[in-house]
């Protein structure tokens, strides 16, 4: 395994474009429209590729006419224009997510994790192609949340994951075991956790925990990084709401604009109310 220690880790904030180049690479599907570019999260639905991306009320339009739904969140010069929100876990105030501003439990949690798991920042892939799968089935299997890929997929998506100029990784280490692992990355200042996996024999080492604020510091220490988004709020979910929370990272609605078509607004709206939520921010 190569690894550097976290201490030394960073983070570099990508551009929109080169965001845009990145995910163009990996087989997304995206396209400009209005100097900003978007990319189809589902079939006939699009977001920016950068989700808190700040929109005028002229570049927050539909940007294809083969879509049916967009949306995008809005410049404070336009927000009298929002008709919905992104619900999101947001991390703003960088500056305290230290430990001496922490609460005595989430102090000695994290304590805990410092002393028992080793947390490094990966420059290769060996240790997940030996280990990672097991900890991804673990987590998959406890939380229910994800569906896990096929050791077989896992390991050929594993050829460039490993980017240093576009996603930060760090990985737990318990002796000579991988405990678990998050990866991110950051665009125009803003900072997005893409997955974190815990195996569930571990998760009494708080490493969850530990992870997600090793990873802060890095955006912190780069000193480009005003925000970190921690995921969509998935409000079905109490227990990973209070989770989320109680570790820094509130819920926040962005205002933005939202556009539907009414037949398939309807269907989302009565069979997934949840997600109809979490595409525009309402009931």
């Amino acid at each position: 395994m190569q690894a550097r220690k976290v201490a030394e880790a960073s983070i570099i904030s990508m551009t929109e474009l080169e965001m845009a180049t990145w995910r163009h690479q990996q087989g997304f599907h995206i396209i400009l429209h209005r100097d900003r570019y978007w990319e189809k999260i589902r079939p006939g639905f699009y977001q920016p590729v950068h989700l808190l991306a700040r929109l005028s009320a002229e570049q927050a339009t539909k940007p294809t006419s083969l879509c049916w739904g967009f949306r995008a969140a809005l410049s404070e010069a336009d927000i009298a224009g929002s008709n919905g929100s992104i619900p999101v876990h947001l991390l703003s105030d960088l500056n305290n997510y230290d430990l001496q501003n922490f609460s005595s439990n989430r102090r000695h949690n994290l304590r805990r994790c410092q002393k028992r798991v080793k947390i490094v920042e990966l420059t290769d892939t060996e240790i997940l192609h030996h280990q990672g799968y097991e900890v991804v089935f673990s987590a998959a299997k406890r939380t229910q949340y994800l569906k896990a890929p096929s050791k077989q997929e896992y390991l050929a998506n594993l050829k460039h994951f490993i980017a240093p100029k576009h996603r930060l990784v760090l990985a737990g280490i318990i002796g000579d075991k991988l405990g678990g692992y998050i990866s991110g990355y950051a665009v125009d200042g803003v900072a997005y956790f893409e997955n974190l996996y815990v195996a569930t024999e571990v998760l009494t080492t708080n490493i969850n925990s530990g992870l997600v604020y090793e990873f802060v510091q890095v955006c912190r220490r780069s000193g480009k990084i005003r925000e970190v988004v921690n995921g969509l709020h998935s409000r079905e979910d109490r227990a990973l709401c209070v989770y989320k929370e109680s570790i820094g990272f509130p819920v926040k609605q962005i205002p933005g604009k939202v556009v539907l078509n009414p037949i398939v607004s309807s269907l989302i709206h009565k069979r997934y109310p949840h997600v109809y939520y979490r595409l525009t921010g309402k009931d």
